[in-house]
Parts: structure tokens; sequence; C-alpha cells
């Protein structure tokens, strides 16, 4: 064989290679479409090996975590994370009854919709600096009644949220890698205190929806 012919047939090869790769990538990320009143988005199921294999995510799209006050000096949090190709980590502390580590697999419509509803709950849009004002005059007006009230277990709910693309509607700008960090002190507290207050009501919905992965019958402990 020729040195040309046998450099043709490498290029081919070549060739052959990034095309399958190109194949691959694009199996790798799930695409929704924006509509009307419902959020699109993109994200990463995972990459793709030399055999064609299908890899985990790197990096999880949803994560949760719970903050304790009382428990500051212990660097270990209640904490769930999503990833983009339906599986779920769950962590317990070691302070807690079921203390270790689960996991668990979404279908793919069940990881989608939890999506649509940390977007739709306002999540993905929450505007922390104007609903605590909002939550601050209430709590103004209370005081001046002498309504007052303490937390003696106060914890904080901390969601971030990593999208390669987000958009709200179809009318909406999509924004590419999206980022958002949602946190808030003593959500449930708030919620049930101020049930007119839309945003936290809502918010707490979502919060409400991913604790409640902590206790889905399909967990396995795996250590």
């Amino acid at each position: 064989m020729s040195v040309i012919d046998m450099t043709r047939r490498v290029f081919t090869c070549l060739l052959l290679t990034f095309a399958l790769c190109g194949v691959s990538q694009a199996y790798a990320q799930k695409r929704v479409p924006a509509g009307n009143d419902s959020a699109g988005f993109s994200f990463s199921t995972g990459s793709v090996d030399a055999a064609g294999r299908q890899l985990s995510p790197a990096e999880p799209i949803i994560s949760y975590r719970l903050d304790i006050a009382m428990l500051a000096g212990i660097d270990d949090r209640p904490t769930i994370k999503v990833y983009g190709d339906g599986r779920v980590t769950v962590h317990y502390p070691v302070y807690m009854k079921k203390a270790g580590d689960y996991q668990m697999q979404l279908e793919e419509d069940e990881l989608v919709n939890l999506v649509q509803s940390l977007s739709g709950s306002g999540v993905l849009d929450f505007d922390e600096v104007k609903v605590k004002q909002k939550i601050r005059e209430k709590k103004d007006k209370r005081r001046a009644k002498g309504l007052l009230y303490a937390i003696s277990d106060s914890t904080e709910t901390v969601i971030d949220v990593r999208l390669d693309e987000y958009q709200k509607d179809r009318s909406a700008k999509a924004v590419k890698q999206f980022h958002k960090r949602f946190r808030w002190a003593d959500i449930e507290h708030d919620a049930r205190r101020y049930p007119q207050q839309r945003e936290i009501v809502e918010a707490n919905r979502s919060v409400q929806q991913l604790r409640g992965l902590m206790k889905d019958h399909r967990l396995v402990r795996r250590r």
C-alpha cells in the first residue's frame, strides 16, 4: 500500500471518528422547547466514552441542602443532588436517623417535570431582595401589634440549579449557562405565617417536592 493510500485511509478514519463523536454529543443533551406558559431548557445527560458508552454527568443540574443553625459547627448536611441522566443521590448526615447515602433513578419525564416545577413555582427567577422587603414589612406590622414569635430550630434552605440554557417561556430571552441559587431561612414557617405572599408559598411547594425525594420508596442505600 502506498503512502498516499495510507494517508487517505487515516484521514477517512479520523473524519468518521469526528462524525460519530458529533452524534454522541447530540444524544448527550436533553432539550425541552419553551411554550407560551412553560419553560424551555437544556442540560447535559452525560458524556460518551470512546466505545460509545454513556457516562454519568459530573455535575448535578439540581442541588438541595438544608443548613441547620444549631448544628452550624458540623460540616454535614442533608443533601439531594439530581443529575441530567436522572440519577438522584441523597445524603443523610450522621446525626439523623437514616444516616447514610442513597440513590435512585428518575424517569426522563419526571426529571423534566421537576425542572418545569421549579420554574413554575418561581424558584428560577426568585427575587430574594424584593421578597425579603415584603416579608420585613409584614413582620414590622405584626410587631407593632405586639405579635412576636421566635424560631428555636432555624434552618436555611439552599437550592442550586444549573442548566446549559434556560428560557422562562417562549417570549422570554434564553439564558445560556444558567445558574440560579435560591436560599431562604425558615421557608416552611414563612409560608404558613404569610399565606398571601405567593412567592414564598409557591417556592415552598418546590422545596417540599425536593424534600419528598428524600423519602422516595425507590431509594437504595449505597453506604
